[in-house]
C-alpha cells in the first residue's frame, strides 16, 4: 500500500500532515478574520474635533464630541507653544471669523503633527471655495490642544482640549476577537480530537490490566496509528495464546495430581493411627491447595452466563448463611443495586472477602451502597489491621498477610486473587485500607447495569 493511502485508494493522511494542514487553516482563518476587523471595523483613532465644534464650545456649548475632554479656565495672557506644539495661525483665523472677533484676539495652539501629516496653516496660491470640508489640516483638530479668545480686550478664556481613547474601538475589536477566536476554537477542537482520538483508544487499550480478554482493538486513523494498532492486536493475541498456554497446562497438572492423592489416601489408611491422621491431613491441605488452584485458574479463563441481578440479595443470603454457620457477620445497611453479571462468580468473590474478614479479624461487617453508576460494598472488621507496604501486595496469588503459612489460619493465599479476578472481570476493581479505629476495611466496587 502507497504512504498514505488508506481502505479502497482512499488518501489517508498522516498525523503530521493533518496537524500542519490544522494549524495552517486556524492561522489562515485567524488572519483573514483580523484583516476584516481592521477594514471593516471602526476606526482606531478617535475622531478629530472640527473647528466649527470648538468654536461652539468657546460660545458656552457643554458636550464635547466623541471622546474628548474638555476643562475651561481664565487667564490675563493668552497660552503659548510648549516642546511639542505649535500655534496655528491658520486655524486661529477661521475660528475668529466665526466668532466675529480680530484674528489676534484668537490664539490655538496645538501639538506638532509627526512627520508626513498635513500641517495646519494657510493653503499655498488659490483654492477653490469648497467650504469647510476643504482643507482637513486647518479644518481639525487632533490630540492636545489650547483655544482662547479674548473678548473683552483683557482677559482670555482659555479652553483646553484633550482627546482621549477610542473606547468603542476597543470594545468593539476586542468582542469581535474574543467571537473569532471561539469560532475557530471550536472547529479547532473538533478536529484535534478527530487526530487523537485513535491514539486515545489505542492508550485505552493499552492500559487494560488483562489486555489478552479485552476485545481487539478497532483498526482506523492515520496511518501510524494504524501500525500501531495491528502491532497492538497482534500482540494481544500473543499473550492471550500464551496465557491460555500456560493456564491450560497448570490446570492439568492440578488435576491430574487428584489421582495419586487418592491412591496415596487409600495406602494411608494401613498405617497406624498416630501416623495415620497427620499423613492424611497433609493429603487433605495438598488437595485444597490444587482445589483453590484449579479455581483461581478458572475464574481467570473460564467465560460464564450473566444475567441481571440485584447485588444486595447476593450480600444479604450470603451473610445469613455464615451466620448460620456461627461467625460474626452482619449486614449493616444494603441498597438495591443492579448489574450484569454472574451470580456464582459475584457470590464467591464477596465470599472470599468476608470470610477473609472473619479469619483474620474475628468478624466482618457488610454494607452495600449505590454512588453514581457505581455498586459498592465494604466489609470490615474489627482485626489489627495490615501493615500499609504490604496493602497493595494482599491481591498477589499465593500471598499471605499471616506469614506462618499453616493452613487452620488460612488458606493458600488465593482467595483475594480469585476475589480481585473475578471483579476484574466484571469491570469493577478491589481496595484495602486500614481503618483509623483499627481493622481493615475491604472494598469490591462493580459498575451498575445501564
Amino acid at each position: 500500500m502507497l504512504p498514505g493511502a488508506g481502505e479502497q485508494g482512499r488518501y489517508n493522511p498522516s498525523i503530521l500532515t493533518r496537524i500542519v494542514f490544522l494549524v495552517a487553516a486556524t492561522l489562515l482563518l485567524a488572519l483573514g478574520a483580523m484583516m476584516l476587523v481592521a477594514f471593516r471595523g471602526p476606526p482606531p483613532h478617535a475622531r478629530p474635533m472640527m473647528l466649527v465644534e470648538a468654536t461652539g464650545l468657546l460660545r458656552g456649548g457643554t458636550q464635547p464630541p466623541g471622546s474628548w475632554q474638555i476643562s475651561r479656565y481664565q487667564s490675563d495672557r493668552a497660552p503659548t507653544a510648549d516642546a511639542g506644539q505649535e500655534s496655528n495661525r491658520a486655524g486661529a483665523e477661521r475660528i475668529a471669523g466665526l466668532l466675529g472677533v480680530p484674528a489676534n484676539a484668537v490664539a490655538l495652539i496645538q501639538e506638532r503633527p509627526p512627520i508626513g501629516m498635513p500641517r495646519p496653516g494657510p493653503e499655498i496660491g488659490p483654492q477653490p471655495d469648497m467650504g469647510m470640508e476643504f482643507d482637513p489640516g486647518r479644518m481639525m483638530l487632533r490630540g492636545n490642544f489650547a483655544l482662547a479668545v479674548r473678548e473683552d480686550g483683557k482677559n482670555w478664556s482659555v479652553l483646553l482640549g484633550r482627546q482621549g481613547p477610542n473606547w468603542r474601538w476597543y470594545a468593539i475589536t476586542l468582542s469581535l476577537m474574543a467571537g473569532i477566536f471561539i469560532l475557530l476554537l471550536l472547529p479547532a477542537y473538533w478536529v484535534a480530537r478527530r487526530i487523537t482520538q485513535p491514539i486515545r483508544l489505542l492508550a485505552e487499550g493499552a492500559a487494560r490490566e488483562r489486555p489478552e480478554r479485552a476485545e481487539p482493538l478497532p483498526i482506523g486513523g492515520p496511518p501510524e496509528v494504524r501500525a500501531m494498532g495491528i502491532a497492538y492486536n497482534h500482540m494481544r493475541a500473543r499473550i492471550a495464546d500464551y496465557v491460555s498456554e500456560r493456564t491450560a497446562m497448570l490446570v492439568a497438572i492440578a488435576h491430574d495430581l487428584r489421582t495419586p492423592m487418592t491412591r496415596l489416601s487409600f495406602r494411608l489408611e494401613q498405617l497406624p493411627d498416630g501416623p495415620r491422621a497427620k499423613a492424611q491431613a497433609d493429603v487433605q491441605e495438598m488437595r485444597a491447595m490444587v482445589t483453590d488452584l484449579l479455581d483461581f485458574m478458572r475464574e481467570g479463563t473460564e467465560g460464564r452466563q450473566r444475567a441481571r441481578i440485584d447485588l444486595s440479595a447476593i450480600v444479604e443470603t450470603l451473610a445469613d448463611d455464615l451466620a448460620d454457620m456461627g461467625h460474626d457477620v452482619v449486614v449493616t445497611a444494603s441498597q438495591r443495586a443492579v448489574i450484569e453479571g454472574d451470580a456464582l462468580a459475584l457470590r464467591r468473590c464477596i465470599g472470599n472477602m468476608v470470610e477473609n474478614a472473619v479469619r483474620y479479624g474475628g468478624s466482618a461487617r457488610v454494607s452495600l451502597r449505590v454512588e453514581g453508576s457505581r455498586a459498592i460494598v465494604d466489609v470490615v472488621d474489627s482485626g489489627p489491621g495490615v501493615p500499609p507496604e504490604i496493602l497493595d501486595r494482599l491481591c498477589e496469588p499465593f500471598y499471605r498477610g499471616e506469614a506462618s503459612r499453616n493452613r487452620e489460619t488460612g488458606g493458600v493465599g488465593l482467595g483475594l486473587s480469585i476475589a480481585r479476578t473475578i471483579a476484574e472481570g466484571h469491570e469493577g476493581s478491589i481496595g484495602f485500607a486500614n481503618r483509623a479505629e483499627g481493622g481493615l476495611r475491604a472494598t469490591v466496587i462493580l459498575p451498575l447495569d445501564r
